[in-house]
């Protein structure tokens, strides 16, 4: 049995018989194919060109276009009442006013509406002047939605305890502008000193013309796996502690020890090689199957020596 098609394919739902099909094309196209113009130079005209058109027509005709800007259309649209119109947008002058007093009366206007935005901001409230009496009222602003989520969040966090109070409402130090400036700049001039500079290592003695050197330098520091000598200073080594003398002392009895045994014959031979000494498998081994080796080991080079020799003889 064949498997069935993962990708199903498309249903033809139109009619098949292409003669038929030929006839229903020939209808659709019936007053476009073989159909001249009904005028001499006539063309239907393009969506897009008759759309231009169309607003070059009403600009033409004075009619008024509402621009809308991208982003604004998502922002909600404030009440006229709330709006703040900006009052002294053309201070204009007044007839047979001259150029100095214009000037003046501009600069106590300015002064003033900066007086009084401070004071907004401050306080919270919205300074209304009457223009005709000069009068001035004092209304108060609205609250922020947000201003007051902002800070019933802070006195939570102050309340539970993630925020220290005192950072709050403590006074905070201001910094001049000029010194953070300065002290800025010398960060980065140290960082790039940092980065400029050569290790000591790697640097190569410039020798001017007719510079007499009668000796090589003396090279303190040697390269790794090299000999140690005394004469090298080396901070691992502290031959002064009494640890040391004391585990000297005890090495140096051993040794007579040893020494003594071999002259009355209690220990014939070399001394056992320690376990650093040796080397492969044999580290590991039991101390009585290395002796039956090495003992097995000796006899085997004696028998190859006296082979040799017998050799060497019979030559002669």
């Amino acid at each position: 049995m064949a498997k069935k098609r993962k990708i199903p394919v498309r249903k033809h739902h139109g009619i098949r018989d292409p003669l038929k099909q030929m006839e229903e094309k020939e209808k659709r196209l019936k007053n476009v194919v073989n159909n001249p113009p009904e005028k001499g130079n006539d063309q239907k005209p393009s969506y897009k060109f008759s759309q231009f058109k169309k607003l070059s027509d009403d600009a033409k005709a004075g009619k008024k276009f509402k621009r809308i800007y991208r982003g604004v259309e998502d922002k909600p649209g404030g009440s006229i009442k709330h709006k703040e119109i900006n009052k002294f947008k053309n201070i204009k002058q007044l007839p047979g006013e001259d150029d100095a007093d214009y000037l003046r009366r501009v600069n106590r206007m300015t002064s003033e509406s900066l007086k009084e935005a401070q004071y907004e901001a401050k306080y919270g409230v919205r300074v209304i002047r009457n223009a005709k009496t000069g009068e001035i009222a004092i209304e108060k602003k609205p609250l922020n939605e947000i201003d007051e989520l902002l800070k019933q969040k802070q006195k939570k966090n102050v309340r539970d305890g993630r925020i220290n109070k005192k950072l709050l409402t403590g006074n905070r130090k201001i910094f001049d502008p000029e010194v953070v400036k300065k002290l800025m700049k010398q960060a980065l001039q140290e960082n790039e000193e940092e980065k400029n500079r050569d290790v000591q290592e790697y640097k190569r003695d410039i020798v001017k013309f007719g510079e007499v050197v009668h000796a090589p330098p003396n090279i303190t520091t040697l390269p790794r796996k090299a000999q140690k000598e005394a004469t090298v200073p080396r901070p691992g080594s502290k031959n002064n502690l009494l640890l040391k003398q004391i585990l000297n002392g005890h090495k140096i009895n051993l040794a007579n020890k040893n020494v003594s045994s071999k002259n009355t014959g209690i220990s014939q031979g070399k001394s056992e090689p320690s376990k650093l000494q040796l080397k492969g498998r044999r580290r590991d081994l039991p101390a009585t199957t290395r002796n039956m080796l090495e003992s097995e080991q000796r006899r085997m080079i004696c028998l190859y020596r006296d082979l040799k020799k017998s050799k060497a003889c019979k030559t002669v």
